[in-house]
């Protein structure tokens, strides 16, 4: 009866060792990732199947492949922040800083001319579109199939709701379903996921009874922001663009400053952890990434989500260039590396499949 007593437990235990055992699964880990960028130069998506290769290696490798289509040249003026990968169902979306979208089926087995079935392009309607109204970042809720993308003009500002995105046939356009707060303007980042949208304003109406202005955060749902859910103030040191990546495994949002245009000497990223929303409107971020001097000019992030990768382009005005940051386990606080690309490519839109094997 004790020796049974005794296997029992030991089973026991090795089930629940085996059960914590999972560095690099989908919950985690850095294993399993691939890095897509788009080059507006060549208009061409750029693919690294395995991102601890790039950046490990002490030269940046060739891609591992090249992806062309005709239709990629409607987004050759890409949008900053204008790549979104959806890794349930293996697609890749684009956008151009005029509104036109590029959806890639099967991105994951495509390596040379994708093929006619596999890529189509659709549009935001001419209604509704803001004065001078210019697109920015993109994000998709893989859960929910939904894609956001940020617009701003002259003195408004909106995030267009794209609903069942996988599934906008060729040369459809889409109607405007807005996401917006009344009063806000400069919108230029967003993330979403598992039904929870978030976005960066660059400004807007007075919150609280300290009448707080300036940069914010905002959550909410597709539908609607939360009046109550946002982030500004001093404290905050948030500056423009304020481009999203939204790490789900550990629960941070990652806001992106440009240091050299918000004359900011601080740390060029804010780790926000999603549950400080509602605590309090002016509050410090939980951490801070980056350095001053490394990364004065970021202008775009994003995170795979489930993988512990964050990347990175840098920007001035309206010139990309052809290097990538790179952040291996981001919260640990690990430098950045560069990847450098052939010369002549500009990029201002990349993701990172942590699906990737």
């Amino acid at each position: 009866m004790t020796s049974r007593l005794w296997l029992g437990l030991a089973a026991s235990l090795l089930l629940l060792a085996a059960g914590c055992k999972d560095p690099d699964g989908s919950s985690g880990g850095t294993s399993g990732a691939a890095l897509y960028t788009f080059d507006s130069t060549s208009n061409q998506v750029f693919v690294w199947k395995d991102l601890g290769a790039v950046y490990d290696s002490t030269t940046t490798p060739s891609p591992t492949y090249q992806i062309t289509s005709s239709l990629f040249s409607k987004v050759s003026n890409l949008a900053w922040g204008g790549l979104a990968f959806d890794r349930q169902r293996g697609i890749l979306y684009m956008v151009s800083d005029t509104g036109t979208i590029v959806r890639v089926n099967n991105i994951r087995s495509q390596s040379g001319s994708v093929p006619t079935g596999d890529v189509y392009s659709f549009s935001l309607s001419s209604t509704g579109r803001l004065t001078n109204g210019k697109f920015g970042q993109i994000a998709l809720d893989t859960q929910n199939d939904t894609l956001f993308i940020t617009e701003s003009g002259d003195s408004s500002t909106q995030i267009w709701v794209v609903a069942s995105a996988s599934s906008q046939i060729q040369d459809a356009s889409i109607a405007l379903q807005a996401l917006q707060m009344s009063g806000d303007s400069g919108g230029t980042g967003v993330a979403a996921g598992s039904g929870v949208v978030y976005a960066f304003f660059k400004d807007g109406g007075t919150v609280g009874t300290d009448a707080l202005t300036g940069p914010r955060l905002r959550k909410g749902s597709s539908v609607s922001f939360d009046a109550s859910q946002v982030i500004l103030g001093k404290l905050t040191t948030l500056g423009i663009y304020g481009s999203l990546a939204l790490d789900t495994g550990n629960n941070y949002l990652f806001v992106a400053r440009h240091n050299t245009d918000a004359a900011s000497t601080d740390a060029p990223i804010q780790a926000f952890r999603t549950g400080q929303f509602g605590l309090s409107y002016n509050q410090a971020p939980s951490l801070t990434v980056g350095t001053a001097a490394g990364q004065p000019d970021l202008r775009v992030l994003s995170h795979p989500g489930t993988k512990d990768w964050l990347v990175g382009l840098r920007g001035n005005g309206t010139t990309g260039y052809n290097t990538i940051l790179i952040w291996k386990s981001p919260l640990g606080g690990t430098a950045a590396k560069t990847a450098t690309a052939a010369s002549g490519s500009v990029f201002k839109g990349l993701a990172v499949d942590g699906n990737a094997s």
